[in-house]
């Protein structure tokens, strides 16, 4: 009969005779987690359910015929009954009159090998109702609660079968301390008991240490310091190795003193427990979910599910970060954008091992961002709940913790270090590819840390068309509109300068001092900020200067307290480093200038202003050979003519006026260059010959409508040779095109001839 094998599994995992405090810490917290005033585990057992653990409710027992527990236990499903006064359950049986005021009913069974034993259950005065994802979580609460009632089962054998075993042969060891911990001793049968050589560990002292794992080493340093500090008796579980395996092994320690505190000895006895750590683990890790709802009501909570990428929050998780709860956006994008750039890497490490399956659970500790602009140190813990059939992750849930002031306190110990890091880190990659934003950009999440800060940039000071300019090499990425997500991406493009100094930050560039603002409104230079973009709550501009004169600027803002002179103060060695940094760049670039001014000058030709025969002859050597281009070979008419009537001076202004024409009658991407005396050349890029034709119609005209600074007035006409270039080879076809050149002043001059192939 289906209660008498209830009753014999109630007898089996000893239901009847313990209390269990995990529980009752658990049934607690799924009245606070539902806020009803009563929740309890229903044990049905000869006649009665038994409340074993419970919460609000001060019987113990009750008839089965009494509790409404029983639906749960005739209809073996989930009970959710909102409203009692409407349920004919209720209403037309003896609940009501045995238990009147009753509004609200929620059950759910407890199962043990495949047999309902009772009921989880919520109990309210007023109606209420439960949303699926409520549901779910009762019935997730009703298996961890089953699942922990099997593992402690197991768990109690374990213990009793180790009992049985305390009169069997135990590992003694006994070590003096001299200074140091030295092996006096051990019993011989540590091979059997732990698979250890006795001759090896009484000749080599100490070496019991040599056998454990790294972390045990530790643990059992720990445990020597315990003594060290005037602990008596300790109990350390420690991860040794064996022949072909790794074994858990329990010591239980006992120091011994002088009359002065003063450690002498340690003894110990050490049993093998590999098979009960094995036990614990699988508990634990079935308790995981249940310590972390535990911890619900004094932790923020987080449950992501990848398929949807979304992530269900408590209000305490959203009040750590001031968000609004109603309001709250659950997508990754959201939790991702309020990380501190400098940590969010390792965290999206972290994360993607775990969701791998490469570690066991998921920690990290990183700072988030705060409604107010503030950081916010967070502690979280989670893992893995759900995985489908392939392995992948399908959900991960996990707590929050808010640890801010322990971190700040930590970080004030190590800022001055961190300081001199990045300053050398900063030169060193400006050192590595004279790339000063790349340098700037690598520092700014260090520099926004060390700060306390939410955003930061890094301007230097240039003059472009004689007005002072602030470049940006490295800022905060920082965008609420498209007009900001355009002046991003103007920052990605090293492109980014600011020439209005009417403002809080250009305060900074007029009068080379130090700003600083902790109420911007009260600031006379404040003109506020753009609709949209995020509060700016402090600032401070922090000049950078080079022998007494500004040549760029630090601006910080949203510290989460007040800006003053001792963070201007702290940074300065920043400052002086930027400020040599900035100087550098500027050597670096009037060096490559005068080279580049040096090469212009060796590729151009003085008179005509055009490229000169080196320059055509490299620009031939670079064309691409899946481009049909036009070659075209031009020679002034008569211009020894010219000479000879005029004099050189008046020929070399006509190449000079030539020059002029030709550079805004053939503009880029073709090319004109002078070869010779009175000689042209000139690489076309036109879609056709019709084409060609009408833009070189158009030159010649253009030339024989210029006014030359000829004495007599005459106008000036050239003739051009023209070829097609198909990749093959440019000397043949330059070839062809003074070919075509010839035929034109044979012709007559002043006209365009195309090569023809004989």
């Amino acid at each position: 009969m289906p209660h008498q094998k209830r009753q014999a599994l109630i007898d089996k995992y000893g239901l009847n005779q313990t209390t269990d405090e995990t529980l009752d810490n658990l049934v607690s917290s799924i009245a606070q987690l539902f806020d009803v005033p009563v929740a309890m585990t229903a044990i049905a057992q000869k006649g009665h359910f038994v409340f074993q653990s419970r919460y609000g409710l001060e019987i113990a027992t009750s008839p089965l015929e009494d509790a409404l527990c029983v639906l749960v236990l005739n209809e073996e499903k989930q009970v959710v009954i909102p409203d009692l006064l409407e349920d004919e359950r209720y209403t037309e049986s003896h609940f009501a009159e045995k238990r009147p005021g009753l509004r609200f009913y929620a059950g759910t069974p407890l199962v043990i090998e495949d047999v309902v034993i009772g009921s989880v259950c919520l109990i309210d005065t007023k109606p209420r109702q439960l949303t699926e994802q409520q549901c779910t979580t009762l019935h997730q609460l009703s298996s961890f609660i089953s699942d922990h009632i099997a593992l402690k089962r197991a768990h109690y054998q374990l213990q009793n079968e180790h009992s049985l075993l305390d009169h069997s042969p135990a590992v003694m060891l006994c070590w003096r301390y001299e200074n140091g911990l030295v092996l006096q001793s051990v019993t011989r049968n540590v091979k059997e008991v732990l698979g250890l050589d006795y001759d090896y560990i009484t000749t080599h002292q100490q070496s019991f240490e040599s056998f454990l794992t790294q972390a045990s080493q530790e643990e059992f340093h720990f445990m020597i310091q315990n003594h060290l500090s005037g602990v008596e008796t300790t109990e350390t579980h420690l991860e040794l190795y064996q022949a072909s395996k790794k074994v858990w092994v329990r010591v239980l320690s006992k120091g011994f003193f002088d009359q002065n505190g003063r450690l002498l000895t340690v003894q110990a006895i050490a049993t093998d427990n590999t098979e009960q750590r094995h036990v614990e683990k699988r508990l634990n890790d079935a308790n995981q979910q249940m310590r972390l709802l535990l911890e619900a009501s004094e932790l923020g909570t987080w449950d992501y599910h990848t398929e949807t990428d979304h992530t269900q929050v408590n209000k305490r998780w959203c009040d750590i970060i001031g968000v609004d709860y109603e309001f709250y956006d659950g997508s990754s994008r959201f939790w991702q954008q309020r990380i501190h750039p400098a940590d969010l890497s390792s965290v999206l490490k972290k994360i993607e091992a775990h969701l791998k399956g490469e570690t066991k659970v998921y920690s990290s500790v990183y700072r988030m961002r705060h409604e107010d602009g503030s950081w916010v140190w967070i502690e979280t813990y989670g893992r893995v709940v759900e995985r489908d059939e392939m392995g992948k992750a399908l959900r991960v849930a996990g707590t929050h913790r808010d640890i801010t002031e322990r971190k700040l306190a930590e970080i004030h110990q190590m800022k001055q270090s961190q300081l001199l890091g990045f300053i050398n880190k900063a030169r060193a990659a400006y050192l590595e590819n004279h790339d000063l934003s790349n340098a700037c950009q690598k520092i700014l999440p260090e520099l926004i840390d060390i700060a306390d800060s939410q955003f930061a940039f890094i301007g230097q000071i240039v003059f472009e068309d004689n007005k002072r300019r602030l470049f940006i090499h490295a800022i905060s990425e920082l965008s609420w509109n498209s007009a900001s997500e355009a002046l991003v991406e103007l920052y990605k493009g090293r492109k980014l300068y600011f020439d209005s100094f009417d403002n809080l930050f250009g305060e900074t560039i007029k009068t080379e001092q130090t700003v600083i603002s902790n109420q911007l409104g009260t600031h006379p230079a404040s003109v506020g900020t753009p609709k949209g973009h995020p509060p700016i709550y402090r600032f401070m501009g922090l000049p950078i200067q080079l022998q007494g004169e500004i040549t760029g600027m630090i601006g910080l803002a949203n510290k989460f307290s007040n800006y003053t002179e001792k963070d201007a103060e702290f940074l300065k060695p920043l400052r002086d480093a930027l400020a040599g940094l900035f100087y550098a760049v500027e050597l670096e670039t009037a060096r490559l200038e005068a080279e580049n001014q040096l090469l212009r000058m060796a590729m151009t030709d003085a008179l005509s202003g055009l490229n000169n025969r080196r320059a055509f002859l490299e620009y031939l050597g670079s064309l691409s050979q899946d481009e049909i281009s036009y070659f075209v070979m031009l020679d002034i008419d008569y211009f020894k003519s010219i000479n000879d009537r005029f004099g050189h001076d008046v020929g070399d202004s006509v190449i000079k006026q030539l020059g002029s024409v030709l550079k805004e009658s053939i503009p880029a991407p073709n090319f004109t260059a002078r070869v010779g005396g009175e000689e042209f050349a000139i690489v076309l890029y036109e879609q056709s010959t019709e084409s060609v034709t009408t833009r070189l119609t158009k030159l010649m005209e253009t030339i024989r409508h210029t006014e030359f600074a000829l004495p007599d007035k005459s106008s000036v006409t050239v003739s051009m040779g023209v070829a097609v270039y198909t990749g093959d080879n440019t000397s043949t076809a330059l070839t062809q095109a003074d070919k075509a050149l010839y035929n034109a002043k044979e012709n007559g001059r002043d006209q365009i001839a195309w090569f023809e192939n004989d």
